[in-house]
C-alpha cells in the first residue's frame, strides 16, 4: 500500500519582532509578497491558487492562507514552498528588512492506495 501526501492549503506568515513599519509600508510589502507567491505558483504548479488573509499579530508583517482547488502532490508542494521562501528572503533582504521569520504551515491529508 502506497501513502501519498497531498497539500490542499498552506498558511504563510512572515514576522519580525518589534518592527516599525507603517500601515502603508505593510500594505506595499503585502502586495509584493502576494505577487511573488503568485508567480512562484504559476512557475511550479501551473494551477489556480486562491488566497485569504489570516488574522495578524502585532509582530506579523504578512499572514495569508494559500489554497488550491486540486491538492498538490508532495513534490510540487516542496518545490513551491522552497521557491516562495527563497523569493521572500531575497525581497526582504533587498528591502533591508532583517531578522525576519518565515513560517509555512501546510494543511495536508494522506491518500492510501
Amino acid at each position: 500500500m502506497e501513502i501519498l501526501i497531498n497539500v490542499a492549503m498552506v498558511d504563510i506568515t512572515v514576522s519580525k519582532e518589534n518592527h516599525d513599519l507603517t500601515e502603508r509600508e505593510l500594505k506595499i510589502l503585502e502586495v509584493l509578497l502576494l505577487n511573488l507567491a503568485a508567480s512562484a505558483n504559476m512557475l511550479v504548479t501551473k494551477e489556480n491558487m486562491m488566497f485569504n488573509p489570516l488574522e495578524k499579530q502585532d509582530k506579523d508583517l504578512f499572514s495569508f492562507q494559500f489554497a488550491w482547488q486540486k491538492s498538490l502532490p508532495e513534490e510540487s508542494y516542496i518545490e513551491f514552498a522552497e521557491t516562495v521562501e527563497k523569493r521572500y528572503q531575497t525581497a526582504l533582504m533587498m528591502s533591508e528588512i532583517d531578522d525576519v521569520s518565515i513560517r509555512l504551515q501546510e494543511n495536508s491529508y494522506l491518500i492510501k492506495n
